[in-house]
């Protein structure tokens, strides 16, 4: 039996933060349980899955399915974000990545990513790797980095975390108008925004719709909020890089039309004019495990030809 006690590193090498980086030791203990959460209508991450769950259990894993995946027979379930694993281990691309981590809200389960998307920046196992990656996990051998995460309040309603990014933009039959607003830090303004709206990301956000609007890679080691304009008319309304106690407000100007503040994709809020959002780092960051520190750079670049 194999358990795991999270260690905090209060120092490491220049350049790299203490509070990202936590290393585990391994004590004998509970039986190690991992839940397993598949990407919907995918018959190749099915088939995958049920690999991942019949392997886990030959070598000593207690591996239960996610509760809501109904394509696939199992007899041990859990239900994300109220049943307690170890470790959660996803098989699919970004975006069942990031629906896992809503569904987590505020508990701290450490994610294993494996890769079945078109994308999968955040994902560093390859399906193929699957037992490379549990035996590795089962032995201790892998760190869990901490990834900051967004939180945002619009009209006193807390919004999920993003670990992606918030979008305030145009939509519906407003789309083919300009979005009008004032960007805060701290109740300071930074610019007044004519254009299609503005994206407020952590730095793992960075290599989304950030940089596809042309704002810049952040290292996901990093604290910092990035703010990006989306194609703005003024010429001067470019990217800022934010300290991560900032607190950013958006505030809707009353001849601007309605928006909608979007957080990593699945959740959206219609804004109206006078509106304000207040985004802020988030009291609870998200954890992944990792086996192969320091492919960030060469896996971005390779995924974005």
């Amino acid at each position: 039996m194999i358990g795991f006690i999270l260690q905090y590193l209060n120092t490491l090498c220049p350049g790299i933060h203490s509070h990202n980086i936590v290393l585990l030791e391994i004590i004998s203990g509970e039986y190690l349980r991992i839940g397993v959460v598949i990407k919907f209508g995918s018959e190749s991450a099915t088939i995958l899955g049920k690999e991942v769950l019949e392997y886990a259990e030959s070598i000593g894993i207690s591996a239960y399915l996610d509760s809501s995946f109904k394509n696939l027979e199992w007899s041990k379930r859990f239900t994300v974000g109220e049943d307690n694993v170890d470790y959660i281990v996803v098989i699919g691309g970004n975006g069942t990545v990031l629906r896992t981590l809503h569904r987590l809200g505020n508990k701290t389960i450490p994610i294993v990513t494996i890769r079945h998307g078109k994308r999968g920046f955040l994902c560093d196992v390859m399906p193929f790797e699957y037992r490379y990656a549990l035996n590795n996990l089962i032995s201790g051998r892998f760190r869990i980095v901490k990834y900051m995460r967004l939180e945002a309040e619009v009209r006193g309603r807390k919004v999920p975390y993003a670990l992606n990014d918030y979008v305030i933009t145009t939509t519906g039959p407003w789309r083919s108008k300009v979005a009008r607003i004032i960007v805060y830090r701290d109740d300071v303004p930074i610019y007044t925004l004519v254009g299609d709206g503005v994206i407020v990301c952590p730095p793992a956000g960075s290599t989304a719709y950030n940089l596809a609007a042309g704002g810049p890679v952040v290292d996901p080691t990093l604290e910092v909020i990035i703010v990006t304009p989306l194609a703005p008319i003024t010429f001067c309304s470019r990217s800022v890089i934010l300290p991560p106690n900032t607190t950013i407000k958006v505030r809707l100007l009353r001849d601007s039309p309605p928006l909608v503040l979007i957080g990593d994709g699945a959740v959206t809020i219609e804004l109206s004019p006078g509106d304000e959002v207040l985004i802020r780092r988030a009291p609870v960051p998200a954890y992944f495990v990792r086996f192969k520190i320091g492919e960030y750079y060469v896996k971005l670049f390779e995924r974005c030809m």
